[in-house]
């Protein structure tokens, strides 16, 4: 008994001094599309602290994911590098080894760096401890608890916790919450917020391709939508409670509030996300408040590439990336330069590619071979017919964005359940190279084969085929884990 009074007293005392550079907390909040924000125009009062972020800070009205679920998006986040890129695109394969990941440029500066995540994929099996002095993932490879029992205290705990053995030290932390994803349960009294307790039965998610048949009926996606609402709400609570510990610490630290995707609530007759690239799922909120930041709201699109190269430059360092250190723009509002932003996902039997530039957003479902342009801000009307010229132009410019990674030898090159791209042209599965040449390939974890030789990813390839890109890591999951992906979705 005594034991556990000392252990209480301890847990519940305050944050130590910190060190003599100012904390940073990078927050993901899983599944948070930016319309759901009351900083970004939404009606229902779910985000009050966040808003006060946005008031005190800077609030980037377009940030962009550039992919629709959680491996790729985070890796993004966390290395600066395009899914296309690092590789990390299905739920076999994880971050690449040689990935360079913000987390290690801040330790090897000082910071004691920490993380807590709530769910598999952003895991240590993934390859996410990396860098980190501690990594508090609550043992996701033996509980069911990918959802499930990690709520956002649980969570913050962690990083308080973290941040009590380390008295007069500068933190990094990268905190990750799963309670916005779906199953949407807050706890307590936050799941009758908005929505009276029993109103409509909660649906059990199957997955987004049954609600394409089946689309959720009126009356219930409205009380999903509200315990969404409701989970954003608590958690909301949860982030004025964790800051308020390190202010009344006299800790002042850089806070990053975003998200790696949003959530389609019927815009496209489903629910769900990881299948399409419409503004639902890839339009997500990015507010930065603290030391050095201005108090404004940007309109340039960004892109969650651009953080780790602003993190570093925070630490007066350079970042090699796909994106751009914002930095500048935070502290002295720099202009951003335009530029297109590419986006991909291939989860199932979906393989999309989607280029956004201006006014403009070109998808391509590469398998079902449809090209639609966008010109509206909700992308609900396909302008190609109309403008074809644009069509062709964007068209042009995704081919050229995806590079040329692979090198083959002449011979008859094929691609299995994926789309080959070289000579700037999309070359369906099968290209035959008359001399040695480059090529990509979408999605980029496919596998490839020359002539009759056997079947090879990116990590095989040698002889006639050759992959000069990074690889992501093998992660060999448990059937035990694949079930409980399975029952979120996130497998067949």
């Amino acid at each position: 008994m005594i034991q556990l009074l000392l252990l209480l007293a301890c847990t519940d005392k305050p944050l130590p001094a910190g060190g003599s550079q100012p904390d940073v907390i990078l927050l993901s909040i899983d599944t948070l599309r930016a319309d759901h924000v009351g900083a970004y125009g939404y009606e229902r009062d779910t985000t009050p602290f966040i808003d006060s972020l946005a008031e005190r800070g800077t609030r980037f009205a377009h940030a962009r994911s550039a992919s629709p679920w959680t491996l790729p998006s985070h890796s993004t986040m966390l290395s600066g590098q395009l899914p296309i890129h690092h590789g990390a695109v299905d739920s076999g394969g994880g971050l690449p080894e040689d990935l360079p990941l913000i987390q290690e440029r801040f330790q090897a500066a000082g910071y004691a760096t920490g993380a807590a995540v709530a769910t598999l994929f952003v895991g240590r099996r993934f390859g996410f401890a990396r860098g980190f002095d501690a990594f508090e993932d609550f043992d996701v490879t033996n509980k069911n608890n990918l959802k499930g029992t990690v709520d956002a205290e649980d969570v913050f705990k962690a990083a308080t916790d973290f941040v009590r053995g380390r008295e007069g030290e500068s933190v990094f932390l990268f905190l990750h919450l799963y309670d916005v994803h779906y199953p949407y349960e807050a706890p307590g009294d936050w799941e009758q917020k908005f929505d009276r307790k029993g109103t409509e039965k909660d649906l059990r998610y199957k997955n987004y391709f049954r609600y394409q048949k089946h689309p959720v009926k009126a009356e219930q996606m409205a009380h999903q939508v509200a315990q969404y609402d409701e989970e954003i709400a608590y958690v909301d609570d949860q982030l004025r409670q964790l800051i308020a510990q390190f202010q009344a610490a006299g800790r002042d630290p850089l806070i990053i509030v975003t998200s790696d995707h949003g959530e389609e609530f019927g815009e496209r007759g489903s629910w769900g996300h990881a299948h399409t690239l419409n503004p639902e799922q890839l339009r997500v909120p990015l507010i930065i408040a603290g030391p050095g930041v201005k108090t404004q709201v940007i309109e340039e699109t960004v892109g969650l590439q651009d953080l780790a190269p602003t993190l570093a430059t925070t630490l007066g360092e350079g970042w090699a990336s796909d994106g751009l250190s914002l930095w500048r723009t935070l502290s002295a509002n720099e202009a951003i330069p335009a530029r297109p932003f590419l986006s991909d996902t291939s989860r199932f039997d979906t393989n999309r590619l989607g280029l956004w530039e201006g006014d403009l957003r070109l998808d391509w479902d590469l398998s079902a071979q449809v090209l639609t342009l966008y010109a509206d801000p909700l992308e609900a009307v396909d302008v190609a017919a109309q403008r074809p010229d644009d069509l062709e132009r964007m068209k042009a410019q995704l081919i050229a964005q995806l590079g040329t990674p692979w090198m083959a030898e002449p011979g008859v090159v094929q691609a299995k359940e994926a789309a080959l791209f070289a000579g700037g042209a999309y070359q369906g599965a099968r290209w035959e190279s008359t001399e040695n040449a480059g090529f990509a390939v979408i999605p980029v974890d496919a596998s490839v084969k020359h002539g009759d030789l056997p079947w090879v990813n990116a990590g095989q390839a040698t002889g006639p085929v050759v992959h000069t890109g990074t690889q992501a890591s093998s992660v060999g999951l448990t059937e035990a884990e694949k079930e409980r992906l399975r029952q979120l979705g996130y497998m067949e």
